[in-house]
């Protein structure tokens, strides 16, 4: 299985879990992917999503080839329910589009990120679109033309994580934030991130 999946309480887990590719995905694992956030969206039972990686990376990209559902690296303006991704290793690309979709980033120290499609000669919109959305379009242009991967520290900075953990305590502190979140008053949740999504949909 390429995902594993988790009901803990009211806190659906959902793992890469292809470790021996360096959770990069394709297009089925895309599908998949989307297929359960929707699942988990539509479940009254659950009340916020982890995003987790099996294994010592968080997503090395895309595999040759894959097809891309826009809809997917969109999902973090569009799903109503909070989004917590726990990250580590390394962020790019694909990866690095769904961070940028999730509400709440946990990382571990020494995480790596990047925007490097341009060192194999390809130009992926909707995985710059996300990208942007999180920490702003000139700089989400500059990490695409270089390729460059950028830090921890600066992803903290950037905004585009917001909480910075031991890498043994990464997996801990996601879980304890996520099932906060997943505990609180459900209509004062929906009513922080309905708020959320239309700010986030006015500046664009």
């Amino acid at each position: 299985m390429s995902l594993r999946i988790e009901q803990d309480g009211r806190l659906c887990r959902i793992a890469l879990a292809i470790p021996d590719k360096r959770n990069a995905l394709d297009t089925k694992i895309c599908g998949d992917l989307l297929r359960e956030l929707d699942a988990a969206a539509a479940d009254t039972a659950t009340g916020a999503i982890l995003i987790e990686a099996d294994g010592p990376v968080f997503c090395a990209g895309l595999e040759p080839g894959t097809e891309i559902d826009e809809r997917l690296f969109a999902i973090g303006r569009t799903i109503p329910k909070p989004l917590i991704a726990a990250v580590k290793g390394v962020a790019i690309s694909a990866g690095l589009a769904l961070v940028a979709n999730a509400h709440v980033v946990v990382a571990a120290q020494g995480t790596s990120f990047g925007l490097t499609d341009i060192r194999e000669g390809k130009w992926h919109e909707p995985i710059f679109r996300a990208v942007a959305a999180a920490i702003g379009e000139r700089r989400a242009l500059e990490l695409s033309l270089t390729g460059r991967i950028f830090s921890t520290p600066d992803a903290l900075t950037w905004g585009l994580v917001q909480m910075v953990a031991p890498a043994f305590e990464l997996d801990d502190r996601a879980s304890e934030i996520a099932m906060a979140v997943a505990n609180a008053a459900p209509g004062a949740v929906s009513a922080a991130l309905s708020r959320k999504l239309t700010g986030a949909a006015g500046q664009n």
